[in-house]
């Protein structure tokens, strides 16, 4: 197994237990304790864990947002059956706003099979995946450069998103809940996603099944603001009452 592969796995692991020991990882991927140690060691210094006594734990804040090297490593599969069924969504000759989440941007490995699509984004990530895929027209914000999330916030960014209106917002989000609906960990980026949600006709979250019943720190919007949601496994029944209430169309990858 590759480096890489270990530490995506390792990552899957520690999404779904938090804490985890050295020995378990061991198991899991069939590795000796030296690798382990070494692997735990160069994502420490990535920043996308913590060490502790016999283990890692990972790290993980209401009030900061994930860098997205751990947001583009964990959930894959279930992110690129969100972005496929997303897919349907995208048409000719029409124009977008595009957030900076690690989910919005499979889906622009499709944006290829269209013709005159304008973009919107404030995300890297994603301008650099639309200029060596796609000669879409892209529109980048200014602003301030946060290079642990690939990103560009702050007021500058804000105002130069009230330039446009598009037809389609594609977001994800921290996390979504019954109670506060939408939420992000930084303040910052739900100014971001409240303004491209005001600038645009259509708003689509795609959200896998972890970030349902969580809550960080800001709200991003309410489910009354949602048109589509794409997500891979169906909620439970008391999320199905709150979306029909809200008109909110569910789809499932």
């Amino acid at each position: 197994m590759l480096i890489n592969e270990r530490h995506q796995k390792i990552l899957e692991i520690l999404q779904k237990e938090k804490t985890v020991s050295t020995k378990k990882i061991q198991e899991s991927l069939y590795i000796s304790e030296a690798t382990v140690r070494r692997d735990l060691t160069k994502m420490e210094q990535k920043g996308l864990i913590k060490r502790t006594y016999g283990g890692a734990t990972i790290v993980e804040s209401l009030s900061d947002e994930s860098s997205f090297i751990i947001r583009e490593q964990t959930q894959i599969k279930e992110k690129k059956k969100i972005a496929l069924k997303a897919m349907d969504f995208i048409q000719n000759n029409t124009s977008y706003f595009l957030d900076s989440s690690s989910t919005v941007s499979h889906l622009l490995y499709y944006f290829p099979h269209f013709k005159d699509l304008t973009v919107v984004t404030n995300s890297f990530n994603n301008a650099m995946i639309l200029l060596q895929n796609h000669n879409s027209k892209i529109y980048f914000t200014p602003g301030i450069v946060y290079s642990r999330t690939n990103c560009v916030l702050g007021a500058d960014s804000l105002d130069y998103i009230r330039k446009f209106n598009c037809d389609y917002f594609f977001f994800s989000c921290s996390g979504l809940s019954l109670n506060q609906g939408v939420t992000e960990a930084s303040f910052e980026q739900s100014l971001i996603k409240k303004e491209m949600l005001l600038n645009s006709k259509t708003h689509i979250l795609l959200a896998d099944h972890t970030k349902f019943n969580k809550i960080f720190l800001c709200g991003s919007c309410n489910f009354d603001d949602i048109d589509y949601i794409i997500t891979d496994k169906e909620p439970d029944d008391s999320y199905l009452k709150v979306f029909n209430k809200a008109n909110i169309k569910l789809v499932i990858a």
